[in-house]
């Protein structure tokens, strides 16, 4: 999956080793868009599975949805 602009993003992170993450930040969130391969959907679409791989040795709270997880303003 690649991360992609999304009409509400309002920052993009960067770090080391990393691809730019263009995001919506707000005092309660960070919401990121992402979008799969065609090689990914076949697969997705095949198992119903998305893994979820997080850097460092802590779990934050996260989720994963399919429509925007907050209300445009």
């Amino acid at each position: 999956m690649n991360p992609v602009n999304f009409e509400d993003m309002n920052c993009i992170f960067k770090a080391e080793e990393c691809g730019d993450l263009p995001a919506l930040k707000t005092d309660k969130h960070i919401v990121s868009c992402w979008k799969m391969t065609e090689k990914e959907k076949k697969e997705f679409m095949k198992t119903g599975k998305i893994y979820l791989s997080v850097r460092g040795n802590i779990q934050p709270p996260v989720s994963l949805y399919v429509d925007r997880p907050y209300i445009r303003q």
